[in-house]
């Protein structure tokens, strides 16, 4: 569980990256009752990114940490993008 752990907290700090450092928001939720793990980017109305895992404590240790990577890679390529064309407007 370590691991999906560091993946967790990689979602965070990506999230709180985006909503710091560009002008786009994210919204991460964990709700223990519905038992989802929810994550969404926008960019003004535009949902650029979103992911739902449903019955997170009963999902397969492997699989979920799948699913966290896919989510960590999928954030930093958003974050790449953004980067970039930060640094071709500069």
């Amino acid at each position: 569980m370590d691991a999906n752990l560091s993946l967790f907290n990689q979602i965070n700090s990506l999230s709180y990256w985006f909503l710091i450092e560009s002008n786009y928001k994210s919204s991460v939720v964990f709700d223990a009752e519905k038992d989802t793990f929810f994550i969404k980017i926008k960019k003004g109305k535009h949902n650029l990114y979103s992911y739902h895992i449903a019955h997170f404590s009963k999902k397969n240790k492997q699989f979920l940490h799948f699913e966290l990577k896919a989510i960590v890679s999928s954030l930093l390529h958003i974050k790449d993008i953004i980067m970039s064309k930060r640094n071709a407007s500069a």
